[in-house]
């Protein structure tokens, strides 16, 4: 565990952005491995983990994340369980990265790929993952920084991209963590007081159509086949229309453009 990190000791970075704890390493296997495996006296809610690098860092459905070494911000976060919010908190999140990343490149074009990736001119620049642990959501999320010297290995390079590439603009990833982590905490309310466990708040839902990357598109949903994506509904599922004109929700699962 470093001690100083991007200039800083530790301990300074973790007054000014107002959070209980602060764990920077070098390489872990994921960020959301550390917060997993501390011990529950350690734990306290908004704490936060950052690395330099994984070695083992996972999406949905254990989906690799390509996280080398200071190429992005690989950061988890220790939320509290609450049932009201925790079907609809990878679609909470993934708004608040969008709107650090918009804040990050003086932009308005992050869009938002159901259930947890955020896109910029069409390619993944960052990804949730949130993983239960007792009374706590821990919550993973990569932003790709900067582009590899040798770019994303072909399985990626299709539809993955970075800030870098993105706003043509160099990012401190400190600079990065710092806008993320004020986002996140914006979001306290939440979880101090706890939403409807039926529908997601009309704000949210309204922002997140108006941030939907797949709505109008044909995809293949691994849940419930292919069909024309027709949007997000209040309770957080990705509507699904089927070639004979019904609509389904789909509440789980991958889904890609086809």
């Amino acid at each position: 565990m470093l001690t100083h990190w991007q200039g800083r000791p530790v301990l300074d970075w973790a007054k000014r952005w107002g959070v209980p704890f602060l764990e920077v390493h070098h390489q872990v296997s994921s960020t959301n491995d550390v917060l997993l495996e501390m011990d529950e006296v350690e734990r306290a809610p908004y704490g936060v983990v950052i690395a330099e690098e994984q070695t083992a860092g996972r999406g949905r459905n254990n989906t690799t994340w390509y996280s080398p070494d200071g190429m992005g911000l690989l950061v988890s976060i220790l939320l509290p369980r609450l049932p009201g919010v925790y079907p609809y908190i990878s679609l909470i999140l993934g708004l608040a990265v969008a709107q650090a990343i918009e804040v990050l490149g003086n932009s308005s074009s992050a869009k938002l790929k159901w259930p947890n990736d955020v896109l910029l001119d069409g390619a993944k620049v960052a990804g949730v993952l949130c993983e239960s642990s007792g009374a706590w959501i821990v919550a993973g999320i990569g932003v790709n920084i900067c582009t590899p010297k040798d770019g994303f290995p072909s399985e990626f390079s299709t539809r993955t991209s970075s800030l870098e590439k993105a706003f043509r603009v160099q990012l401190e990833t400190s600079y990065v963590a710092e806008v993320l982590i004020s986002r996140l905490l914006k979001l306290k309310p939440i979880f101090d007081y706890p939403l409807s466990i039926d529908q997601l708040p009309s704000e949210f839902h309204k922002e997140l159509s108006s941030r939907d990357a797949l709505i109008g598109s044909y995809v293949m949903t691994q849940q419930e086949g292919d069909g024309i994506a027709r949007g997000i509904n209040r309770e957080g599922a990705l509507v699904l229309e089927r070639k004979d004109g019904s609509l389904v929700p789909v509440i789980s699962g991958s889904v890609a453009l086809i």
